[in-house]
């Protein structure tokens, strides 16, 4: 279903088999192409895996430029990212860089981390303290990072996140969740931290490693989408029908008006039992007027 929101910002570009546009020849050209299109089962994403309540995103970042794409890819399917590097500069900032909010975006490679210290990518310390730190949050579902390889970067970082995610992953289960851990790594066959070498170390911790940050991210997007849907739904027994009963609607039924008459006057002409109150606002409408006899009212 193609929904055309004229004047309005859709919270997603698209909420599962929905899809949001802006003007009407983007709805026409969507709707072409997605009848052209060979109809595709929905993904499997194992919400089931998750307990109730896991429903937000925490993205650890050693890049800014990995953390601004994964912003803007995420647009397409969460209303609302917090970030200490946002989008936009003064908007969906979070108060405390240390502290995330519900989905979160953070870059470590900002100023108030790497101070007196190393950049992230050589320095895994900050980053393994908040992955422990965001998988103890009960409704954290999925934590995204980084692993960048290459010249100047951390000499074997898969060998200090790893375990680190496997603990994670870990104490999430003891506590009766389970954290989805999505890593990013960038680089090529030629880096000397040996890219194979780095994406099994972290398949072998149980993290789900993708090779282009564009598709982790919408990976991730789809995810957290269906299970902030699934949080949001309500109950099916609170749409549960409820028995009418039937004699009622077979009783004589009266019409009360209060204003115009000629509705009442309807109801008369079809034989409808119907009753006319005749009723003006306090003092013909005039609210100078009203507000002195509520004042006269109270005095008495």
């Amino acid at each position: 279903m193609v929904v055309d929101f004229i004047g309005y910002t859709p919270p997603a570009r698209r909420l599962g088999n929905l899809h949001f546009v802006r003007t009407f020849d983007e709805a026409a050209a969507l709707a072409v192409e997605l009848a052209k299109a060979p109809e595709e089962a929905a993904p499997d994403l194992g919400l089931d895996r998750f307990a109730q309540g896991q429903r937000y995103l925490r993205g650890l970042f050693s890049g800014g430029t990995l953390a601004y794409e994964a912003l803007l890819v995420l647009q397409d399917y969460l209303p609302l990212v917090w970030s200490n590097a946002p989008l936009r500069k003064g908007h969906n900032v979070l108060k405390n860089s240390l502290v995330s909010e519900e989905n979160t975006i953070v870059d470590l490679g900002e100023d108030e981390f790497t101070v007196g210290r190393l950049h992230p990518m050589m320095d895994n310390t900050l980053r393994i303290q908040r992955l422990l730190q965001e998988a103890g949050d009960p409704e954290v579902a999925v934590i995204l990072l980084d692993v960048v390889l290459g010249y100047g970067s951390h000499a074997d970082p898969a060998r200090e996140l790893a375990p680190a995610i496997a603990t994670a992953i870990a104490k999430a289960k003891e506590a009766g969740r389970y954290i989805e851990v999505v890593a990013v790594v960038v680089g090529t066959d030629l880096d000397p931290q040996g890219m194979d070498g780095q994406i099994e170390q972290l398949k072998t911790a149980g993290a789900w490693v993708e090779t282009r940050n564009d598709v982790a991210v919408r990976y991730v997007g789809e995810l957290i989408q269906a299970l902030e849907q699934r949080a949001a739904e309500v109950p099916e027994a609170a749409f549960a029908a409820k028995e009418v009963d039937l004699a009622k609607l077979q009783q004589p039924l009266a019409g009360i008006n209060v204003g115009l008459a000629s509705f009442t006057e309807s109801l008369r002409d079809q034989e409808a039992m119907a009753i006319q109150v005749d009723w003006r606002p306090p003092a013909g409408g005039n609210e100078k007027l009203a507000a002195l006899l509520e004042r006269m009212k109270a005095k008495k």
